[in-house]
């Protein structure tokens, strides 16, 4: 039960700030709780820190630069704060895998996977973030056409090196704590955490990718005549409703989240059981 509380306090902590900060509302600030004290008491303290390390890392990038993000996003690109369901897309199958250890599934490929669905989430965010700051205009991953800066779809360079940074990130920490805790305890560790960053980086680029190329093709996305912008919003930023471009209508980007989510981990923890040990 310790664990659990730690988890939930720790969690909603970050959350409430995020609130203050106007990055999560309070439904989203209570999900993070709940999801942080699910992954601490089901697994313990490696997994739980790996998850509020990168949440804590994506909603930095996402504070930010925030006055040339805004005007370079207009009002229909401005990002809302997160709510509880964009929170469980972006923690909920890292939490599953959690429980998964819980229930006795424990292994050095589980484990990757988690720390791989949340590197995917980390390296989209990242960037997401980061590439909204490059002085380049970003082009379609479909058919590389350019552009404007916070487009469904659109990748940059600046925005591809975040990605592999904030997955590297994510593996590394996710390496450093489990490492850690063998060593405080005079315990062995398993020498396949030592490839959980190449693993991570690279479930959690092509994670990324992946979620690009949806949201460049299948996720629905709308056009706002008022702002004259692409945006995943349905409604304009005067309130009525946007005019559909392309897509289908109920992949939203909470969705193609939970989708990549799952690809990254499965990449990630398809590295770690090839590697020979």
């Amino acid at each position: 039960m310790g664990l659990y509380l730690v988890g939930l306090g720790l969690g909603g902590a970050i959350g409430l700030w995020g609130r203050r900060a106007r990055l999560f509302t309070y439904g989203g600030a209570i999900a993070l709780g709940v999801v942080a004290s699910i992954t601490f008491g089901a697994a313990g303290w490696p997994w739980g820190g790996v998850l509020l390390v990168a949440i804590i890392g994506i909603a930095l990038w996402r504070l930010y630069g925030a006055t040339v993000k805004r005007e370079r996003l207009g009002p229909c690109g401005i990002p809302r704060a997160w709510d509880a369901r964009e929170v469980l897309a972006l923690t909920g199958w890292p939490a599953i895998l959690a429980l998964g250890a819980r229930l006795g599934a424990g292994s050095a490929g589980l484990y990757a996977g988690y720390v791989g669905a949340l590197a995917t989430t980390a390296a989209d965010h990242w960037a997401t973030e980061i590439g909204l700051l490059s002085p380049q205009m970003p082009r379609l991953i479909i058919n590389r056409r350019t552009v404007r800066h916070g487009t469904p779809g659109a990748i940059s360079t600046l925005g591809l090196v975040a990605a592999a940074g904030g997955a590297w990130l994510t593996g590394f920490v996710g390496m450093l704590l489990p490492v850690a805790m063998a060593w405080l305890r005079d315990e062995p560790w398993d020498p396949a955490l030592s490839w959980l960053p190449v693993a991570a980086t690279a479930g959690g680029v092509f994670g990324a990718l992946v979620d690009s190329l949806l949201a460049g093709s299948a996720q629905a996305v709308y056009y706002c005549p008022t702002c004259e912008r692409i945006t995943e919003r349905p409604e304009r930023c005067d309130g009525e409703r946007a005019e559909p471009v392309r897509g289908w209508w109920w992949l939203t980007s909470e969705g193609i989240d939970l989708v990549c989510a799952i690809v990254g981990a499965a990449v990630s923890a398809a590295i770690i059981g090839w590697v020979p040990l």
